[in-house]
Order: structure tokens, then sequence, then C-alpha cells
């Protein structure tokens, strides 16, 4: 019978740690739950860019006795994010079998650097405001955030032609907190429509809307910039990074899961007398239909 030997281990943990880390960093967002994802398993380099495709317009024809059906071809269009952001958290384990045998240990690693992770994702997505060109003020002027702003972001949308489903509106804690104040909001019994956020997040549904609370969305000199959008508004785009050549005594393990993508890598680092574990994420957002989103200011 051979051995258990650290390359066991070593496969074993990489796989736990890619699993975890995943499952953590889905569970911590908001914002990356809740817009257009976009996976693919052909290896990345930073910098790289990515096509997002968009269908063609297709149109109702009228069909006349005796003539041919009108045959369209639509014309894609599409749209280009780059992988901009590489973000990764590295930590050393001196004993990989205990880590194993402990996985409590371990684990916590994983969770003081994955929300940190997410916390990055969930401000580069946040920061996709700065581009958005339907703005509604809801600050003192024209606060506290109310019916009438909730219906006005539901009027530009159903104006673009945005889908009522996979809508939100996902508010800064003093957006939220106004938000609460609002009866119509508070006052009936909401369950979880099947959002992928955690139910903890959730303060409701309203105006077609499924109001949530993230704290990453922006705030810049005191205004915070709610935002109020339909899933594709925006897109977080992720690729595996390239394994590290083979024969060098790294582990990889890449794992994904409804379009969010994470890397393991662990080797041994004799300086450090203990196991090198690095988690990385490599990444791009970008706004997909500006008319599908709308700012809304609160201060």
């Amino acid at each position: 019978m051979a051995n258990i030997t650290t390359t066991e281990v070593g496969d074993m943990l990489a796989t736990i740690i890619a699993a975890e880390a995943l499952g953590r960093l889905r569970s911590n967002m908001v914002l990356g739950n809740l817009v257009a994802r976009d996976w693919d398993n052909e290896v990345a380099t930073y910098g790289q860019t990515v096509q997002i495709p968009f269908r063609g317009a297709l149109t109702v024809n009228d069909k006349a006795a005796n003539t041919d059906y009108t045959v369209q071809a639509p014309t894609d269009t599409k749209v280009d994010v780059t992988l901009d952001k590489h973000k990764e958290v590295s930590f050393i384990v001196e004993d990989l079998a205990r880590a194993l045998a402990r996985p409590d240990v371990i684990m916590g690693y994983i969770d003081d650097g994955i929300i940190a992770i997410g916390e990055q994702i969930e401000a580069d997505i946040a920061a996709l405001y700065a581009g958005m060109s339907q703005t509604i003020d809801a600050t003192a002027a024209n606060g506290p955030l109310s019916v009438s702003h909730f219906l006005q972001a539901r009027k530009l949308l159903s104006i673009a032609k945005a889908p009522m489903s996979d809508r939100y509106a996902v508010l800064h804690p003093q957006g939220a907190l106004e938000a609460l104040g609002i009866e119509e909001l508070t006052n009936r019994d909401y369950g979880n429509d099947g959002v992928l956020v955690n139910p903890q997040f959730r303060l409701g549904n309203f105006a077609g809307f499924q109001v949530i609370e993230a704290q990453g969305i922006a705030e810049v000199a005191g205004v915070q910039k709610n935002l109020f959008f339909h899933k594709n508004a925006f897109a977080l785009v992720t690729r595996p990074l390239p394994a590290p050549q083979a024969g060098t005594g790294v582990i990889t393990k890449v794992m994904a899961e409804n379009g969010v993508g994470i890397r393991v890598m662990i080797s041994y680092q004799h300086l450090k007398g203990g196991h090198l574990v690095t988690l990385d994420c490599l990444y791009g957002v970008k706004a997909l239909r500006d008319n599908h989103g709308v700012l809304v200011e609160t201060d």
C-alpha cells in the first residue's frame, strides 16, 4: 500500500480551498451576483480583451398570400471587456496535513482573504456609476428616497425596454435607511424571489425592483451612488489564469461557478518552512447597456 504523500494532500487541499473560496466569495458579494456574468474555460492573461456579443434585432413582418417569407440576417454587435483586474491573497501553511485535518484553521485564512477580494470586486462594479447617463437626484434638496424616485427609475428602464424581471435597486446603507422609511416597501410580507444574494441583504420588493442593501456602493463627497438596474446593464467577466510550468512544484486548481472563477496555487517555500497558498482572480467589469441602469443619488 502506497503512502499518502504531500502531493496527494496538496492536490486534495487545493480542491478544498478552491471550493470553499468560491463559495465564500459568492456568499459575500452582492453586485457581483446580480450583474451579467461571463466565464469561459479559455486561459487568459492580464490585459486581454474579451468580446461580449449582443444578438441583432429581429422584426415582425406581414406575410401575404403567394409571397415568400421575409428572411432576416440580424447584425450582431459586441462590447469589449478588458481583463485588467488581477487580485490575489497569499498565505503560508506550515503543515498541509494538519491544515487538512483541521479545516477551521485554513478556512479562517480563506475567509479573511476572500472577503477582501469580494469587496474589491464589489467596489469595481459599483464604480461603473461614473459612466451612467441616467441620474435621479434624491439628495437633500429632493429627498429623502421616496416612492417617486422608484417610479422614475422604473419608467426609465421600461422606456428602454429592459426586461421586467431581474431588476434591482442596490442601495448604500444610507439609501437603505431612507428606503426603510417607505411604507409601501415595508408593510408587506416579502419572500425570497430567487435572487442570488444572501437573504440578510434583502429589504423587500417594490415597483418591480428587488431592493437590496450593499456596503460596497460608492460614496463620493458625501453623496451615495445607488444603482437601479437590470441585470444586463453591467458585466463581470472572469477567465482562468495560466497554470505554472510543469515540474515547478506548484499545484494548481481552478474552479468556477455561475460566471465567477478562482485559481488556487500551492507550492513549498523552503525559506518560509511551509507551503505558500495563493488565491487569485482575473476579471474585468464593464457597462453593457447604459439605458438599462439608473444612478440614484442620496446623501
